[in-house]
């Protein structure tokens, strides 16, 4: 138990830079971190606030009982999706491999200990979406001391079975791509699969809510049970006081992670070990070599970086991967379905008056320069040492950001154009708007990320999801949204007018941007 804790603790102080941070005497460092906890303050009250009205709202509508059923299922679904994107990086492929392996501890200390800082991480916050709700269920049922008891519990054994299916199916994922040449980049693609297979249960849930609304109480409570089967425990737990369903659930629970370590721990380094294996398809033999400008070499470079690992392209290349799935959506299910899916009474008419951001929305979540500079680690001398400008350099990063964006740009304008009604400069501004917004993103995310350079990490999860260079190009995407958004909501007969101008002065604002990235030393930026 003591090395687990010790490699949990290990594993805890480095989340964040929390171990940095005690230690550092650099403001500015310090500084960083306290605006990432403001910003996660003011998440996390988003959090509380929105399970906690959730709570009310079914509580005035009667159905005080299913309360806890339908948290743990929204919690459960929440749990699942970004436990699913973090698997990759946090049981196999971390950097400090072959150091932790060596410590004279067992695998499966190492494979709890890994697990148990996933599972802090989703106590926390799941604890800011299930307890506000409970609270709410628990004043409406009387406040029984029991039930307090139960809601710990439930919120310290909830976590388990989410994240055990998710490492699992991360687990199998990586089993099967070792085989493989490409290996990270299958891993990718079958996460992205994974991650779009999680969100669609979480939709064709909601949507099941929606149609039993009129007919409440047994018919919803029996469709939760039927699509999560642990939440019959928990509301025959709470609701109905029953000890036994309580006691079922907690070993349920602990039991499925039990055996996920036993079974891991067989295959653990086997997996490991190929993940780290280079694979060659032939004996080398020199032919003809091939040669390319120094932009082409540079961008093939930066192309490869990205490819190469999983963590970052997963979590830079999401937005594409869900705008292309929303936009199908739309297509195949309509805007007044989808918005029943999606519980959102107003879709309809906000996609008619601001049809052009709806794949922009999607297009700011997905920069890859936030942190492509972070990304070049400890061989960032090796790009120092390149006779080439700083534009060639940025201009690679910023070309290999819009590869990225550009083409499912390109497919969903097009098959949003076919699905809704637009007149001829609605549609061309379909196809400017989420372009101009690439563009934007890929400047800003690089500008942010010299401001905000990671170069210690010790696995790129760290580098990617750690660094403030990424909450800050994507709060930068949001803010550029917004307010084009609001003002089309209040004007709606002056929708095309608004995108136009909006267009006009994010193109003025990352020529500016792009200007100022040319006058940057980056050999000093990389030192």
């Amino acid at each position: 138990m003591t090395n687990i804790f010790l490699l949990t603790k290990i594993q805890v102080l480095g989340l964040f830079g929390i171990n940095q941070l005690i230690h550092t005497k650099d403001s500015q460092a310090r500084l960083q971190a306290a605006l990432m906890g403001v910003v996660g303050l003011i998440l996390g009250a988003m959090i509380v606030f929105f399970s906690y009205i959730t709570a009310v709202g079914y509580a005035a509508i009667g159905l005080v009982e299913l309360i806890p059923a339908i948290i743990l299922l929204l919690f459960s679904m929440i749990t699942l999706f970004f436990t699913l994107i973090h698997s990759s990086g946090t049981l196999f492929g971390f950097s400090d491999y072959d150091l932790i392996m060596s410590l004279p501890v067992p695998r499966s200390s190492v494979i709890l200990s890994r697990l148990l800082t996933v599972y802090l991480g989703n106590l926390f916050f799941g604890g800011l979406v299930l307890l506000p709700a409970m609270m709410v269920f628990i004043k409406e049922s009387g406040s029984p001391a029991i039930l307090w008891l139960s809601a710990l519990l439930i919120w310290l054994s909830a976590p388990l079975l989410p994240m055990i299916a998710a490492m699992t199916v991360g687990g199998v994922i990586t089993a099967i791509s070792v085989r493989f040449r490409h290996k990270n980049l299958l891993i990718t693609l079958l996460s992205f699969g994974a991650t779009i297979g999680a969100m669609a249960l979480s939709f064709s849930m909601q949507a099941v809510d929606v149609d039993l609304l009129a007919d409440l109480g047994f018919q919803l409570g029996q469709a939760i049970g039927h699509f999560y089967p642990p939440a019959r425990l928990v509301t025959a737990a709470l609701s109905q006081r029953n000890v036994l369903a309580l006691i079922s659930f907690v070993l349920l629970s602990a039991a499925a992670a039990a055996l996920f370590v036993f079974l891991l721990s067989k295959v653990y380094a086997k997996i490991n070990s190929a993940l780290f294996t280079q694979h060659t398809r032939t004996s080398y033999r020199i032919t003809q070599l091939s040669a390319a400008t120094a932009n082409k070499a540079l961008y093939r470079r930066e192309l490869k970086l990205l490819t190469s690992s999983p963590v970052y392209l997963l979590n830079t290349c999401i937005g594409p991967v869900l705008m292309v799935a929303a936009i199908l959506a739309l297509r195949m299910f309509g805007s007044e379905q989808l918005s029943s899916m999606l519980q959102m009474p107003g879709l309809p008419g906000l996609l008619q008056h601001m049809t052009p951001f709806f794949p922009s929305l999607f297009v700011v979540m997905s920069s890859t320069t936030a942190v492509s500079l972070n990304m070049e680690g400890k061989n960032r001398w090796i790009l120092s040492s390149l006779p080439v400008s700083a534009k060639e350099i940025f201009d690679s990063k910023i070309l290999v950001n819009l590869t990225v964006l550009l083409p499912p740009i390109i497919f969903s304008s097009l098959i949003l154009a076919m699905t809704l009604p637009l007149n001829y400069v609605s549609i061309l501004m379909v196809f400017v708007t989420p372009v101009v917004y690439a563009g934007f993103i890929a400047v800003v995310g690089l500008s942010a990320n010299i401001r905000f350079l990671k170069f210690d990490w010790k696995s790129p999860q760290q580098a990617v999801k750690q660094s403030m260079s990424v909450m800050a190009a994507m709060l930068a995407g949001f803010a550029a949204i917004a307010p084009p958004v609001a003002l089309g909501i209040v004007f709606p007969e002056q929708g095309q007018l608004i995108t136009v101008a909006a267009v006009l002065i994010l193109s003025a604002i990352t020529a500016l941007l792009y200007q100022n990235l040319r006058r940057i030393n980056i050999r000093k930026v990389l030192s």
